[in-house]
């Protein structure tokens, strides 16, 4: 796409769901800033939504391993003060505002679902790969053009099409689980695999409200790198370093190259 279109951090597209169980669709920036007024996240299936926590993880960690709880630099130097900073926020009862809204408009051009250099999570083109249509992209379809489900929760419109929100949706999923029977079409490449999550798995803490569920994941038994680690959306462009704090290998990676194609 030669045109940038849909950012994540001002387009609603994340489901969350409020406490008188209804659901709507927010922007990655109200998703944090509003975790305390949502009960959890909402997504198509419990699989898309441990993807995206990751993502809101990620974002926490890089601002709040960085910065106090009211935006003053203080990056982590010892353990003791990675605890009390997730004693302060936990006090505080939700994600202070200032802070977070000063990171994500610094990396906002990273944001964007469709750009012609840097669409997010993804490659601006993919020459060599396996091209698969929205139902393949679909986390509740999985269909691929040779192997049509027989019992399909949707069909129609809803099965052969989808859309940014949706698809920005299941582009976290994709990425965080991938699909084993990708295959390279060059001869000898090796096969993508699983992605991070289709090989670890979850085991998840529940909070009372979003925000409680996000910090009582942002626990962590050791500090050592986690002011060194570099996000994907900070790389650059076509950078050969992918070495990255553990922290982050664990929360956002991209496991293969990815485009999305809307026609």
């Amino acid at each position: 796409m030669r045109e940038k279109e849909f950012n994540l951090l001002e387009e609603p597209w994340l489901r969350v769901r409020s406490p008188d169980c209804a659901v709507r669709e927010v922007s990655l920036t109200d998703a944090l800033l509003h975790a305390h007024e949502a009960t959890d996240l909402a997504g198509e299936l419990p699989a898309q939504d441990a993807a995206v926590l990751r993502l809101l993880l990620a974002v926490l960690h890089t601002v709040f391993s960085c910065v106090d709880e009211q935006g003053i630099p203080a990056p982590f130097q010892s353990e003791e003060d990675a605890v009390a900073r997730w004693g302060a926020l936990w006090r505080l009862g939700r994600f202070p505002e200032e802070p977070l809204r000063r990171y994500l408009e610094t990396w906002r051009e990273r944001f964007w679902l469709f750009h012609p250099e840097r669409p997010f999570w993804q490659v601006p083109q993919a020459k060599i790969g396996t091209e698969y249509t929205a139902a393949k992209l679909n986390g509740e379809l999985s269909e691929s053009g040779n192997k049509i489900r027989l019992f399909p929760p949707c069909s129609g419109e809803e099965k052969n099409g989808m859309g940014y929100a949706q698809a920005a949706r299941w582009l976290l999923y994709v990425n965080g689980y991938d699909d084993t029977s990708s295959k390279p079409k060059t001869k000898g490449a090796p096969s993508v695999g699983a992605g991070w999550l289709g090989k670890l798995g979850l085991i998840q803490a529940v909070g009372s409200n979003l925000f409680e569920t996000l910090m009582l994941m942002s626990c962590k038994s050791s500090v050592k790198g986690l002011n060194q680690n570099t996000f994907l959306w900070q790389c650059c462009l076509h950078s050969k370093q992918r070495k990255l704090g553990i922290q982050i290998r664990l929360f956002k990676w991209q496991n293969s190259l990815k485009s999305l194609i809307f026609v």
